[in-house]
C-alpha cells in the first residue's frame, strides 16, 4: 500500500525464499525445472512511474533481449494507480477494488471483496494470518542458515582433511559466514571435532 522504494529488493527476497521452500539440501538444481516461479505485487502506486497497470519482468539478455535465461523466473508488479490497461484488461476490474472502487456486478470481484471485509472484520483472524507469516519467514531463514553452516562444516572439513593451516580456515570462515574470527574459530574446533 506504501511505496518503501525497495520494491525490487522485496522482489529478490520472495524469489530467494520461495526457491528456498523448493529445494532441499544436497537437491539437483533441475529440480527448479518443475517450479516456475511467480512473484506478484499489487501496488497502490506506481513505482516504475510508467502509467501501466502491469510490469512484468523476466531475466534476459542485456543485448539481445530477446534471449531469456530460461530460469523460469517471472516477477509481476500490478499498479492500481494505472492509466495504460493495454496487457492488463483482465485485472482491471481487481485493481480497482484494491483501489477502493468495488464492482458489485462482477461475481468475482464481489466474492473476493466480501472475504476481505470478512478478514478485517474478524481481526483474530486477521492477526492469526498475520502471525503464520511472520513465523514462516523465520523458519525459512533458520533453515536457510542451517543450510549454509552445513556446507561450511563440510567445507571446513575438507580444508582441514587437505592439511590447510587452520588461521587460513578461520578465516575464510569469518568471511564466508560473515562472523567474527572467534566464532569462527568455535566453527572449526566444532568441524575438528566432527572429523
Amino acid at each position: 500500500m506504501v511505496n518503501e522504494h525497495n520494491l525490487p529488493f522485496r522482489m529478490r527476497e520472495y524469489q530467494e525464499l520461495m526457491d528456498q521452500e523448493i529445494l532441499n539440501i544436497g537437491d539437483d538444481y533441475d529440480k527448479l525445472a518443475n517450479y516456475p516461479t511467480y512473484v506478484i505485487f499489487f501496488c497502490n502506486f506506481d513505482y516504475y512511474q510508467r502509467g501501466l497497470a502491469r510490469y512484468q519482468f523476466e531475466f534476459r539478455e542485456k543485448w539481445h533481449p530477446e534471449i531469456t535465461a530460461g530460469d523460469l523466473r517471472t516477477m509481476v508488479v500490478f499498479n492500481t494507480k494505472a492509466q495504460d490497461y493495454e496487457h492488463a484488461t483482465e485485472i482491471r476490474p481487481f485493481l480497482n477494488m484494491i483501489r477502493g472502487t468495488v464492482d458489485t456486478k462482477d461475481k468475482f470481484i464481489a466474492a473476493v471483496d466480501a472475504e476481505v471485509q470478512d478478514i478485517r472484520a474478524d481481526k483474530q483472524r486477521e492477526a492469526r494470518f498475520m502471525k503464520e507469516q511472520i513465523e514462516r519467514r523465520r523458519e525459512l531463514r533458520k533453515s536457510r542458515e542451517a543450510g549454509r553452516e552445513e556446507t561450511m562444516l563440510t567445507v571446513t572439513k575438507n580444508m582441514v582433511a587437505q592439511g590447510i593451516p587452520q588461521q587460513q580456515i578461520v578465516t575464510l570462515i569469518a568471511a564466508s559466514l560473515g562472523t567474527s574470527t572467534e566464532e569462527a574459530q568455535k566453527f572449526y574446533n566444532q568441524a575438528v571435532v566432527a572429523n
